[in-house]
């Protein structure tokens, strides 16, 4: 299969970090969006409080009819993990591996039933079930996933077997590819998941096929990894924690009115892809403003996204969205 590289969506160069890395690994990521180009669009937007762009993005978003859009130089880089490393090992980690995004709605929940994404009961967000994935058991908190198109699998496969080719990346996974590995993966080189290095994430979704392509058209071969006995610092909150959060979350943005509360929930999905979580208050009746504490992550992360999708106003312990 020769792959076609698509690069009208690219960002500018000063929304990445130029320049050549030495690149050893790649990993895998899913948007937990739309489109590739929502996810793009939003990444234009992301700025720093001092309105300067948050370098966020990967190097590469492969959208759901398996066209591959190639968003910078892979051999530059820009921030896609959100550890709570050390700054030293972060950035390290950050500038040798190679990101691809998946487009996909990412983890689903169920309620009578029925499957729903973006964690919100709602008839636009139901999804149906000959599109997801059933993993047979909780994942992450998840049992349920958007099942990746035959056609993003195999565009997947030719890409990483062309990355390996290109880059001095060894043709290898940890033979775990679902377990937590923490910074046990700090030095390791080859593929990995993003979920691997990040407890709080269900990305890639827990998929046998994704692994088992990879082998197939990418020749890699599983290697045993040691997970770590133990995390540094303070620990990061459970699956379950943030299952029971996101119900929490969910019950308070029902109650908003319903532009506003789509809005805020586009806000905690993108703040959950960077590692921060925040705790809702109980708002009025069809609100269009809501309090919040931090409970995990950058606060000055919140305030920023906040801006950039939109929000009326957004400060440290209040969100308000503009009236339709």
């Amino acid at each position: 299969m020769v792959l076609d590289i698509v690069r009208t969506l690219r960002l500018p160069d000063s929304e990445f970090f130029a320049g050549t890395q030495r690149k050893t690994g790649i990993a895998i990521h899913h948007t937990v969006g739309g489109s590739a180009e929502a996810s793009f669009r939003l990444w234009r937007r992301d700025q720093t409080n001092g309105g300067r762009p948050a370098m966020v993005g990967t190097a590469y978003l492969i959208d759901h009819d398996g066209t591959v859009f190639e968003v910078f130089d892979p051999a530059a880089w820009a921030y896609q993990f959100g550890l709570g490393w050390t700054p030293s090992a972060r950035l390290a980690f950050e500038r040798r591996f190679i990101g691809i995004e998946i487009a996909s709605e990412g983890a689903l929940i169920e309620q009578d039933g029925e499957l729903y994404c973006f964690d919100r009961i709602s008839p636009r967000t139901r999804k149906p079930r000959d599109e997801a994935f059933d993993a047979e058991r909780l994942y992450r908190g998840y049992r349920w996933f958007d099942r990746y198109e035959p056609a993003q699998l195999a565009s997947l496969g030719t890409l990483v077997d062309e990355l390996c080719r290109r880059f001095p990346i060894p043709r290898r996974y940890p033979q775990r590819p679902f377990d937590y590995y923490g910074d046990a993966l700090a030095s390791f080189d080859g593929v990995i998941g993003h979920a691997m290095v990040r407890p709080d994430k269900s990305d890639p979704a827990p998929d046998p096929r994704l692994w088992q392509i990879l082998e197939e058209r990418a020749a890699l071969q599983p290697v045993p990894v040691t997970p770590p006995a133990h995390r540094r610092g303070p620990p990061a909150l459970t699956s379950g924690q943030i299952e029971t959060l996101f119900a929490q979350n969910l019950r308070r943005i029902d109650a908003m009115a319903v532009a506003a509360g789509s809005l805020v929930k586009a806000l905690l999905m993108e703040l959950e892809r960077r590692g921060t979580y925040l705790r809702l208050d109980h708002p009025e009746p069809g609100a269009h403003a809501i309090g919040y504490e931090l409970v995990q992550g950058d606060r000055k992360a919140a305030l920023r996204l906040a801006g950039a999708l939109g929000f009326r106003a957004a400060t440290a312990s209040r969100l308000e969205v503009r009236h339709a």
